[in-house]
């Protein structure tokens, strides 16, 4: 009996994935796929893709974001002429050591550079889109430009002024007047009035200045730069 039992068990075990192979057939309602492949997709759009078209949008969208960079909405017209000091110190986040080793100022000293060098420059903050600010900077600024973009070429053909800048006992930045833009087309301006024009990029200097409304004017006075906001309304 005992023999029977395994015998049985065995047969059992034998066969029993042909149990679990059963096929079971269809269970409700198929369909057949209908969504496209990714491939088949990829090519469909890239068939439907002038690319000569798009690569000349693109160049063209460049061009403008450099023709016209976005303008620094925040800054407004000056109705008044006010004045505050900036200080341009810094504080060492790490120790200043000369070559031999020796420590020249610890970390944590505040430095303030107009201590040890003088600017005779000037950034003047216009917004070009006002055709009075752009009059405004070519009646008090345009001729000290040009002479300054004459004397900086020359200075650049001189070896006699790199000696004499290298030997000079007090540094000094001449760098002249720099006319900055908020808003409007630098690149415009620079070939109408013939000198470098600069623009504010994502308003960094006038965060930077505290600078609210323009024309404003940054230069040196003492051991700060003076910031000045101009009202031009009365000018011509």
């Amino acid at each position: 009996m005992q023999r029977k039992n395994n015998l049985l068990l065995i047969i059992c075990l034998a066969f029993s994935h042909v149990a679990i192979a059963k096929d079971f057939g269809k269970q409700g309602a198929t369909f057949e796929i209908k969504e496209e492949g990714f491939v088949s997709m990829m090519q469909r759009k890239l068939q439907s893709l002038n690319l000569a078209e798009y690569q000349q949008k693109m160049q063209d969208l460049a061009r403008k974001k450099v023709e016209e960079p976005v303008a620094i909405a925040v800054i407004g017209k000056a109705t008044k002429t006010i004045s505050h000091n900036f200080d341009p110190s810094y504080v060492l986040d790490q120790d200043v050591v000369l070559p031999c080793g020796k420590l020249l100022y610890p970390r944590g000293t505040r430095v303030n550079p107009l201590d040890y060098m003088s600017w005779d420059g000037k950034l003047v903050f216009i917004d070009c889109r006002d055709e009075k600010q752009i009059a405004w900077v070519k009646d008090n600024y345009l001729e000290e430009m040009l002479s300054n973009s004459r004397v900086a070429v020359e200075d650049n053909l001189s070896e006699l002024n790199k000696e004499h800048a290298k030997n000079a006992g007090n540094a000094s930045n001449s760098d002249g007047t720099k006319i900055v833009l908020t808003g409007g087309r630098p690149l415009e301006l620079e070939r109408e009035i013939g000198s470098p024009i600069y623009f504010d990029q994502a308003g960094e200097l006038t965060t930077k200045f505290n600078i609210s409304y323009v024309p404003a004017i940054v230069e040196q006075e003492g051991k700060y730069l003076k910031v000045t906001e101009i009202n031009i309304s009365n000018s011509r």
